[in-house]
């Protein structure tokens, strides 16, 4: 991966005139991360459609990724871990909404109780990400607005398998970010992870 981010910047930039060196190393982070996330999502969603599950797949990945970039929580460090460990979350995740029988209130309940800890310790994340306290503020506000979106999705779409998808995302990104907060709390305070 590494290699093919070099060549693309160094095609970007060939005679090294446009961008100094914190940029190329920027360049070359950003797309790294692209890549990751192409073969990353890309793996899952073909995976998924030879399971047979690709749309509520899709539904689940889109769901928990918006989230994840707003709260942060459990980062792997390794690609090879996030795309096992995302790919074993999606499976389970579409397998139980597919077995999920809740009443309304109950789900609005569990929708309450994620908005409690995301509004409480969230943001967080991993050391390769710090962000501001500025910053983890409007990152808080837009996680609010996704979780809330998510319950009135849920109010529209009754019968359905979506509900369930948009709540386990919730779930899981709530709950994911207990054990940064518990790490992130002994750390500097100055600075906290997405």
């Amino acid at each position: 991966m590494e290699t093919m981010a070099n060549k693309i910047v160094n095609y970007l930039d060939d005679d090294r005139k446009i961008w100094n060196e914190m940029d190329r190393m920027r360049m070359l982070l950003g797309v790294q991360i692209l890549i990751h996330n192409f073969i990353m999502i890309g793996a899952i969603l073909i995976a998924a459609q030879i399971a047979g599950m690709f749309l509520e797949s899709a539904i689940l990945l889109t769901a928990n990724g918006m989230l994840k970039m707003t709260v942060g929580g459990v980062h792997f460090k390794k690609s090879s871990a996030c795309v096992l460990g995302t790919g074993i979350f999606v499976t389970a995740g579409v397998l139980l909404s597919q077995r999920l029988t809740m009443e309304l209130e109950h789900m609005i309940f569990v929708y309450i109780v994620c908005l409690g800890i995301i509004m409480t310790i969230g943001p967080q994340g991993t050391e390769n990400n710090p962000f501001s306290k500025e910053s983890r503020r409007k990152m808080k506000k837009k996680a609010v607005i996704i979780v809330l979106g998510y319950m009135v999705i849920t109010f529209v779409i009754k019968d359905s398998s979506i509900p369930y998808l948009m709540l386990i995302a919730a779930v899981f990104e709530a709950f994911s970010l207990l054990p940064l907060y518990v790490k992130n709390r002994s750390e500097n305070s100055d600075t906290f992870y997405a």
